[in-house]
């Protein structure tokens, strides 16, 4: 049953991630900006994209080798990878040795920003969602400012 799951993940970030980048098309073509499906659609392209960032640094160096292989046997230092077995899930590294990472330095700062990036674009859709008329307001406010 869980093997059937896991099938399923790549899937469902796939459905969420196109239909993330629909609402943010039809939001673009209508105009509407600030409209809270255009949130929502930045929220579930930027979510989807963390999860993509963030299990290509977890597989980083993975290749179907095992450590020794993927680092050399030269370089990897078994003593330093039984010390970070322990290690929590973000940020990730996959050390090699006391200086060498198979996880690119790109990954940690890219999950962190995206995920930033989904949560505020979410509770910005949750907001002007909620709260009835407030696309209104901010479409009234700029027509003002470009009358001025």
């Amino acid at each position: 049953m869980i093997a059937v799951l896991l099938c399923l993940v790549p899937f469902v970030l796939l459905a969420l991630l196109v239909k993330g980048i629909q609402l943010v098309a039809r939001g673009a073509r209508a105009g509407a900006w600030t409209g809270p499906s255009m949130w929502a659609g930045s929220g579930f392209t930027a979510g989807v994209l963390t999860i993509c960032v963030y299990v290509t640094g977890a597989f980083a160096g993975w290749g179907g080798m095992d450590k020794g292989e993927a680092c050399g046997e030269d370089v990897y230092d078994s003593k330093i990878d039984a010390l970070h077995q322990n290690d929590p899930p973000f940020p990730l590294h996959n050390w090699c040795n006391a200086e060498i990472d198979l996880v690119p330095s790109w990954v940690n700062p890219t999950v962190a920003g995206l995920a930033v990036v989904s949560a505020v674009c979410l509770v910005m859709a949750a907001v002007l969602g909620a709260v009835p008329g407030a696309t209104r307001v901010i479409r009234k406010k700029k027509q003002r400012e470009r009358r001025i």
